[in-house]
């Protein structure tokens, strides 16, 4: 594991060691891999791409299907210092503008979003030329119509990775048998 690594963990989330897990995956993907991981609920998941966003140079995009989820995330990545937003029906004109300019200048290192937020044009062109460091689909057994909660918005989500040039793909889940995995793959 680098020491980068461990030093962010150390500063931005507290933990001297990683939970089982965590050190391959984030190493996977510092190293430029995707990486698909299944980790039991509250096994530490979303460190998997919040720490990497930290150390990589262009933007975390991360797709999660629950509002709630991402409000929750993005307070307490915010309470640690760090840039992150959310792109959702809930926020004003004047409030999407505002994520848009931090995710074009760079400031903004993570960017939550809902899969069906993709069949948005204006959000497609916004993040045209963007530079996705990673791309971590969250709840990736959505992906798989043998999993529970299959949301057919989830199987274009490679061919956007694919359109904006993301440069490595995360896909996490708490939930997968072997069948579903392979489709997440």
């Amino acid at each position: 594991m680098s020491t980068d690594a461990v030093a962010a963990l150390k500063q931005y989330f507290g933990f001297d060691q990683f939970l089982p897990g965590q050190a391959e995956a984030v190493e996977h993907l510092l190293e430029g891999h995707s990486t698909a991981a299944v980790f039991p609920t509250g096994g530490g998941k979303s460190l998997c791409y919040q720490l990497p966003s930290l150390l990589l140079p262009g933007l975390t995009l991360v797709v999660s299907p629950l509002i709630a989820l991402m409000k929750d995330q993005i307070d307490a990545l915010r309470r640690r210092g760090i840039e992150a937003a959310r792109l959702d029906s809930s926020l004003s004109l004047d409030e999407y503008r505002t994520v848009m300019t931090g995710v074009r200048s760079g400031e903004l290192r993570l960017l939550y979003v809902a899969p069906e937020r993709f069949n948005n044009e204006r959000f497609r062109e916004a993040i045209d030329g963007v530079r996705i460091s990673l791309f971590a689909v969250d709840e990736a057994h959505c992906i798989s119509e043998w999993g529970h909660n299959f949301r057919p918005d989830y199987l274009k989500l490679a061919g956007f990775a694919r359109q904006y040039g993301a440069e490595r793909i995360l896909a996490l889940t708490a939930t997968a048998t072997p069948r579903v995995l392979d489709d997440i793959c």
